[in-house]
């Protein structure tokens, strides 16, 4: 690949050596490889570092990182790596074996873009050949005032250009998981390259595989999570005079979780109406949390 072209892979973890050896493992399996592979460790303990020597990678970068949440690490990983196209993903995330290869594909047939975003799998089978064979390729981009989930948005399988940092900034440190606000870093920014007028683009060829490892009260604690931080992000642009994310980007996507509360209530689904519920409350929770922070360090 040419130089302009070139990637490194950012992987963000925090005491997780097992979750992150099995996705190494799975990306060194691919067969186009990325230039350098940095991993921002925000872990207190050893066990990281130990388990990347063991390895003996000498592509793979550890970085130590006193710092938590998932922005920062991702912040930190941007700051360390050499490279003009940045790969994110996370720890918990099993990339297919084509990752990389369709990842080069896409950025070479969709250079005008910035950000080209993958999607994320509950199965395994999803990031198989045969699968990728069977399914039609999907394939679109946007820039402008945008819904950004309309892309997904992943995070944890995306590429950027580098230089779209110098343009809209870093990932919000206040959002993301381990942050004040722990979620919607992804949404976030995805809508701050949109708004900027740079282009990006959704395909269904980069893919990954999400294992399904959280019980239902971790989901329910997720919910809470991601909430705060839709919460805080529609906050923080309304705060600068765009309503556009606290009015069509809520209605879109996040207003049907209110009625989701009795319907499932009523249907008995418990599980699926706390989950609704944790969202309904925590979004006005980070909404109000982020002016109630941002007032309080206005007025010193």
């Amino acid at each position: 690949m040419g130089k302009s072209n070139k990637i490194s892979i950012v992987y963000p973890t925090r005491n997780r050596p097992g979750f992150l050896l099995k996705s190494l493992d799975a990306l060194l399996k691919n067969r186009v490889l990325p230039d350098e592979i940095i991993v921002v460790d925000q872990g207190r303990a050893e066990a990281t570092a130990r388990a990347l020597d063991e390895l003996g990678q000498a592509r793979i970068v550890h970085v130590p990182s006193t710092e938590t949440g998932l922005s920062r690490a991702r912040n930190t990983g941007i700051r360390a790596s050499c490279f003009p196209i940045i790969g994110f993903i996370d720890d918990d995330c099993i990339p297919a074996e084509n990752w990389l290869a369709a990842a080069h594909e896409v950025i070479e047939k969709l250079p005008e873009s910035h950000v080209w975003i993958g999607e994320v799998y509950n199965t395994v089978e999803d990031i198989c050949k045969t699968a990728q064979a069977e399914s039609p390729a999907r394939t679109f981009s946007l820039r402008g005032r945008n819904d950004p989930w309309r892309l997904g948005p992943s995070g944890g399988n995306a590429f950027f250009r580098r230089s779209v940092f110098d343009l809209v900034g870093e990932f919000d440190p206040l959002l993301g998981q381990g942050s004040d606000f722990p979620g919607a870093e992804d949404g976030d920014m995805v809508y701050r390259v949109m708004k900027e007028g740079l282009q990006v683009t959704y395909t269904n060829t980069i893919r990954a595989f999400h294992p399904d490892w959280r019980n239902d009260e971790e989901e329910i604690k997720n919910a809470h999570n991601y909430g705060m931080g839709v919460g805080a992000m529609l906050a923080k642009f309304a705060a600068q005079g765009d309503y556009y994310p606290a009015t069509v980007v809520f209605g879109r996507n996040f207003l049907s979780r209110y009625p989701g509360v009795p319907y499932n209530l009523l249907l008995g689904r418990m599980v699926k109406c706390r989950i609704n519920l944790e969202w309904s409350r925590s979004i006005i929770q980070g909404f109000a949390g982020w002016r109630a922070r941002h007032r309080k360090g206005a007025s010193r």
